[in-house]
């Protein structure tokens, strides 16, 4: 079954029933056009992929709660912008966030006492060394280096998703590992340069080629 703007009654009604190769003519129909429609807000195509890969899942899901007249078009237009509000906000508020931690970090460090600084230091180090080496290299080209998401996708090869994954699993690992909020604190500030009272010991971002890498790479 093929889309067609004048049969949206027709294959409404066989998404909503749960057939798979009317959603697929509706994906084959609209993905670029939404995908060109979302790049003019975000000026990123991989992001813009992004959301309309999950606009589809979203439509697949709640297949059954498609009104039988209504505007297949029109429907997803309004969830891809909808989409791209949330994640918007979602990216504003965790900025606002980071911020706000940053500053009280460097309030309480700038007041500790050098030993308890330097403990800390090492406590920290010490944790990013013994993350997993694709995780690693990720989260020091972004924190220590200072390298946008986008930046290292394209260094690495992979897809900005698959950054923002790796650097959320470090830094889940390290509030895991690290009892004193402070302490991670630190690494929001240290790895971007903001702190120059005592700085990490030398960690690099060496590329490993292990066959997990490698899956890692092809598979995106």
């Amino acid at each position: 079954m093929e889309y067609f703007s004048g049969n949206e009654t027709a294959c409404i009604s066989e998404i909503r029933s749960g057939n798979e190769t009317a959603y697929r003519s509706v994906y084959l129909y609209f993905y670029e056009r939404l995908c060109v429609y979302v790049l003019n807000f975000t000026g990123d195509r991989e992001i813009a992929e992004d959301i309309v890969q999950e606009v589809f899942l979203k439509l697949w899901n709640n297949r059954k709660k498609l009104r039988p007249d209504g505007s297949l078009g029109g429907y997803l237009y309004r969830l891809t912008y909808n989409e791209y509000v949330n994640i918007y906000r979602q990216n504003l508020k965790q900025h606002r966030e980071l911020e706000l931690l940053r500053l009280k970090s460097l309030y309480e460090l700038l007041h500790e006492e050098d030993e308890a600084f330097q403990e800390k230091v090492k406590q920290v180090t010490k944790i990013i060394e013994g993350l997993p080496p694709r995780c690693r290299e990720i989260f020091i080209l972004n924190k220590q280096q200072g390298l946008r998401h986008k930046e290292i996708a394209a260094q690495l090869d992979i897809s900005v998703k698959t950054v923002e994954n790796q650097v959320a699993k470090a830094m889940s690992l390290l509030r895991k590992k690290i009892a004193d909020e402070t302490a991670v604190l630190l690494v929001l500030l240290g790895y971007n340069g903001t702190v120059g009272r005592a700085g990490f010991g030398t960690l690099r971002a060496e590329p490993e080629h292990s066959a997990a890498s490698v899956c890692l790479k092809n598979g995106r």
